[in-house]
């Protein structure tokens, strides 16, 4: 009794000991000639090509403390995007993709698209680890990884209306 197979076959009760000791002696052709195996050839292992989407994350300080990351300010103007209808979730699933922060504006709409927007937004920032903050009554910043607002950004956005919060100074 020399395989697994055969092991099995005589566990499971579907042949005997003795017949399969006497299988063993003489190898199963089921009628057809065998020929020797060929030897196959080496195998080599393909690396895929590395693509734009690749994510690598920074090893930084901060993740030596509990995998909490360093988050520094980025010299970049957020967009706001003044929500009309559900899609204009689009435009912000493109603007965060594109590592553009969003400042969105839902003052003039219904609290059921509200509620709409806010958990598309949630998932988006979930699934691409960004953040989500309110800035204000009605407006919310959506911010892409690894990127917050400036001090002159909230500044300017201020100036615009679309940022409340009493931390700009």
């Amino acid at each position: 009794m020399s395989s697994l197979f055969s092991k099995a076959l005589v566990y499971l009760g579907l042949v005997d000991e003795d017949q399969v000791e006497d299988s063993d002696a003489e190898p199963m052709t089921n009628g057809y000639e065998t020929q020797p195996a060929e030897p196959m050839p080496q195998a080599r292992r393909v690396e895929p090509p590395p693509t734009s989407r690749t994510a690598i994350r920074p090893q930084g300080r901060g993740e030596a403390f509990g995998g909490a990351s360093v988050v520094r300010p980025v010299e970049v103007q957020s967009d706001i995007l003044v929500v009309e209808g559900f899609g204009d979730a689009r435009m912000l699933a493109d603007r965060i993709r594109d590592r553009t922060p969003v400042v969105l504006d839902m003052r003039h709409i219904d609290p059921d698209l509200v509620r709409r927007i806010v958990d598309f937004s949630s998932g988006l920032i979930y699934a691409l680890d960004g953040s989500m903050r309110k800035v204000g009554d009605g407006l919310v910043a959506v911010l892409p990884p690894r990127v917050t607002l400036s001090r002159d950004e909230k500044r300017r956005l201020a100036g615009l209306g679309a940022y409340e919060l009493e931390d700009v100074d």
